[in-house]
C-alpha cells in the first residue's frame, strides 16, 4: 500500500486548520494514482513493471513514480487547501532532504525534496536528530520519541511480511554518522577522495581496516560523483551550517565529474604500502 507524505517524511499528511491551534491529519493512499500512471504506460510500451524484476531500472521507476506524485499532491494541497476553508492566499510547500541525502544523491529529482523552501537542507540527519533529542528532553515534546528511534526509510519499496524491507543507510552503503563526518570534510575541510581516505584512517584507523575505510570513501566519491546533478535543481535551504551542499548560492560546484580513477589509483596505492608496512 503506497501512503504520501505532504508535510514531512512520516505516513501522516498534515495541514493547519483554519481555527486556531487545530490541526487536522490524514493518511492519504496513492494507489490508485500509481495504477494510473502505469496503465498509462502499458498502453504505450505493452509492458507493466515490476519490483520482482531482475532488472533495477523498473524498481528505480516504480519508486520514483510514487517519490513524484508526492511533490504534486503536496502541491496540490498547498494551493487548494485555503480555498476548501473559503480563505484567500496560499500555504508554502516545505522540502525534507537533508545534508546527507544531498550529498549522495538519496532522493528523486523532483520528489518530496523538491518544495519552495527546505528548513533542514543544509543540517546532517545526524544533527537533526540531536536536534529532536534537545526538543524531546528539554521541552517535553515526548511525540518526537518515535521519530528519533525510527529506521531511516524512503518507503518506495513494497513491505515484506507487513515490515520495511527498504532502509537508506543499506541502499547507500554508509551510515549517516560517518556520512555526517564525510560530509564536513568535503566542505568546509577541503577534502577530496585521497586526502578523505588519509584523514579517515587516523578517525576511523580503531575501529576500521585501510580496506574498508577506502571502500567507504569510494562509495561516497561515486554517489557524490553520478548525484551532483540533483544539486541543481534543489530546493533552496535555510543556510544554518558551514557544511551546506546548497548549490544555488552556498556550494558553488561543478555538476559533471571524472571518474576519480586518478585519485582511487592513488587510494590503493596507499592501502597497498600501508599493508606492506604492517606485515
Amino acid at each position: 500500500m503506497s501512503t504520501v507524505t505532504i508535510a514531512g517524511e512520516t505516513q501522516f499528511t498534515n495541514r493547519e486548520s483554519l481555527s486556531e491551534n487545530q490541526r487536522f491529519f490524514f493518511r492519504i493512499f496513492i494507489d490508485t494514482v500509481v495504477s494510473s500512471i502505469l496503465k498509462v504506460f502499458n498502453v504505450a510500451y505493452g509492458f507493466m513493471p515490476s519490483f520482482q524484476s531482475s532488472d533495477n531500472r523498473e524498481i528505480m521507476a516504480l519508486q520514483n513514480i510514487q517519490a513524484r506524485i508526492r511533490m504534486v499532491l503536496a502541491y496540490l494541497f498547498a494551493q487548494l487547501a485555503l480555498v476548501s476553508h473559503k480563505r484567500p492566499g496560499g500555504l508554502l510547500v516545505l522540502g525534507t532532504a537533508n545534508v546527507d541525502e544531498s550529498l549522495v544523491g538519496y532522493l528523486t529529482k523532483y520528489d518530496c525534496s523538491s518544495a519552495d523552501i527546505n528548513p533542514i537542507g543544509s543540517v546532517s540527519k545526524r544533527d537533526l536528530r540531536q536536534f529532536l533529542e534537545i526538543a524531546h528532553d528539554k521541552y517535553g515534546m515526548k511525540a518526537l520519541r518515535s521519530v528519533i528511534d525510527s529506521t531511516p526509510t524512503a518507503e518506495l519499496r513494497p513491505l515484506v511480511d507487513g515490515k520495511v524491507s527498504q532502509t537508506d543507510e543499506a541502499e547507500i552503503g554508509l551510515t549517516y554518522d560517518e556520512l555526517s563526518v564525510i560530509g564536513k570534510l568535503r566542505k568546509p575541510g577541503g577534502m577530496g577522495p585521497y586526502g578523505m581516505f588519509l584523514k579517515l584512517i587516523t578517525l576511523w584507523g580503531d575501529k576500521y581496516s585501510v580496506e574498508e575505510i577506502e571502500e567507504k570513501v569510494r562509495k561516497f566519491w561515486w554517489r557524490y560523483r553520478v548525484n551532483r546533478h540533483k544539486a541543481t535543481v534543489s530546493t533552496p535551504a535555510i543556510h544554518a551550517e558551514n557544511y551546506s551542499p546548497d548549490d544555488h548560492r552556498n556550494d558553488h560546484r561543478p555538476f559533471l565529474y571524472p571518474d576519480f580513477s586518478y585519485q582511487f589509483e592513488r587510494i590503493r596505492e596507499k592501502v597497498e604500502k600501508l599493508k606492506q608496512s604492517r606485515n
